[in-house]
């Protein structure tokens, strides 16, 4: 692992802006990128969180939520993790699709992985986790 940091928070969408806030200091802390990389990074790792706390954790502040961040050399790597049933990715229906296009929600995973260069996800009911990499680009 390189140098990264851990941060647990629990299911609360008002620490969003504490979690931005440790995410823009280790980002000065390593140098990691200009603003459009940083802009970037954060709308993939808002939405992966917003996700984990409403949908994984049914805004349960009882249960945790776990974001780390990774510099790489070539990029930087962050997870969020968290208690719920998770997802399959490739069964996520296209938010895109004209039947789809006047939802008020199923687009997160769009954004997630416009704003990232791969995204995967690991674990199994109780325990999901999303990783999402982006790589340095002269941004």
């Amino acid at each position: 692992m390189g140098t990264g940091l851990k941060v647990t928070l629990s299911s609360n969408l008002k620490l969003l802006d504490a979690t931005k806030q440790a995410f823009d200091n280790f980002m000065d802390a390593v140098d990691a990128g200009g603003e459009d990389f940083r802009y970037w990074c954060w709308v993939g790792i808002q939405e992966a969180l917003v996700n984990a706390i409403r949908h994984g954790n049914l805004e349960n502040p009882e249960v945790p939520v776990e974001f780390t961040i990774e510099a790489t050399g070539k990029g930087m790597k962050f997870a969020v993790s968290d208690r719920g049933k998770g997802v399959v990715l490739e069964n996520m229906p296209d938010p895109t699709a004209p039947e789809n296009l006047l939802r008020s929600s199923g687009r997160g995973f769009l954004f997630i992985q416009n704003a990232m260069d791969r995204v995967s996800t690991q674990g199994k009911p109780g325990s999901f986790k999303l990783i999402m990499e982006r790589d340095f680009r002269g941004e």
